[in-house]
């Protein structure tokens, strides 16, 4: 039996990839695949798991896979220590992030730019049938030919090209890793230039030993843009108290409900880890409106106590974003009527020219209300 095990967040389409390889691997008499997700409650952008078994025979275990052959994460922030407990001898983790091999330290794992693959044919990023196409090269129980019949059977019309060629171009990609020799040394062979060559040109940079490692997030060279005012000089979130519950008998409900309505902004877990966008705010375009502030669904979103013509005159904005409890649902971007917030990748490039600001902030601790 052969089984993958899926990575991803909410709204990334790993069930969806896993249901696709398992109906690609099932065309032919005498194939069997199955496929189901594992995820809770959570909102969009929550990490969630899916599972892919393909075998020769009926599949009697429906349990979760606990080591598979191939682990595919969708999104570069899952993958955490430990990850080698998840692999089977012999197998390898297929991860979507533009960093070369060597940056991992492990020939198992085996990095693709699904994302920018993706945005090339779909013009966005939905990283999930990069590795669709990389599965139709490392196993050799699909093949690109049943998988593009389950996604023409599986997806709306309007996605069939975008996906093939996103499908075709993947599994190219991997095909040219070994002729590209480029995991650990220098190119070799006749071939080399032209299958380097190859892989640059399809997106999977991360392949081959030659893209930059992706800059950090906090760093302004990251951002590609104009980072405007330092970000230390936004003032920082007001403390506030976190009230416990109360272990007296309830007071009558007119006091209960006085006691009980606090401003926003009692946070108490940091759950930005779900996120792989955050929202930024440009300094130049926020008016004070505060209607994210208003519209947040966290209270993620305060306000630094400056009066719109101060923000706009000095270094921060009105509104500042706690990034410890965002969770990039976009809410904000969405409600803005003035453009004033734009969701940038949480590892990657902002908008070109725009004069964004991420002010500091200060944890929410004991000694006053917001």
């Amino acid at each position: 039996m052969i089984e993958v095990l899926w990575h991803g967040r909410g709204g990334q389409g790993a069930f969806t990839a896993a249901r696709l390889l398992g109906a690609a691997a099932s065309l032919e008499e005498g194939s069997y695949a199955l496929a189901f997700p594992s995820f809770g409650p959570e909102r969009r952008g929550a990490p969630m798991r899916a599972f892919t078994k393909m075998d020769g025979r009926p599949i009697g275990d429906r349990s979760a896979i606990t080591q598979a052959d191939f682990v595919v994460y969708l999104d570069e922030t899952l993958l955490d220590d430990g990850w080698e407990s998840e692999l089977k001898p012999g197998g390898l983790v297929l991860v979507n992030s533009t960093q070369p091999a060597s940056a991992f330290g492990d020939g198992r794992i085996v990095p693709l730019d699904a994302d920018g693959i993706s945005s090339r044919y779909l013009g966005r990023p939905i990283p999930n049938t990069v590795f669709l196409g990389a599965l139709c090269a490392l196993c050799d129980r699909v093949d690109e030919q049943a998988l593009g019949q389950a996604v023409r059977a599986g997806m709306p019309a309007k996605l069939h090209e975008g996906n093939l060629a996103i499908v075709a171009a993947a599994a190219q990609a991997v095909r040219a890793m070994d002729a590209a020799a480029a995991f650990e040394g220098d190119l070799a062979g006749p071939d080399s230039s032209a299958a380097a060559d190859l892989v640059d040109a399809v997106g999977c940079r991360g392949v081959g030993g030659a893209a930059p490692v992706r800059p950090a997030v906090d760093s302004a060279e990251g951002r590609g843009c104009d980072c405007g005012p330092s970000a230390a000089s936004a003032p920082a979130r007001p403390a506030c108290r976190i009230p416990a519950l109360a272990a007296q008998p309830l007071p009558p409900w007119r006091a209960f409900a006085a006691n009980t309505c606090f401003a926003a902004g009692h946070l108490t877990d940091r759950n930005a880890g779900w996120r792989n966008k955050k929202p930024v705010i440009s300094a130049d375009a926020c008016t004070g409106c505060l209607q994210c502030y208003l519209y947040c669904p966290d209270g993620a979103i305060y306000k630094t106590g400056l009066s719109p013509a101060q923000a706009r005159s000095g270094a921060a904005t009105a509104v500042a974003v706690d990034y410890d409890f965002c969770k990039g649902c976009g809410v904000c971007v969405t409600v803005c009527s003035f453009d004033a917030l734009a969701m940038v990748p949480e590892r990657g490039d902002g908008p070109a020219g725009a004069h964004l600001q991420e002010p500091s902030h200060a944890m929410p601790t004991e000694g006053g209300q917001q």
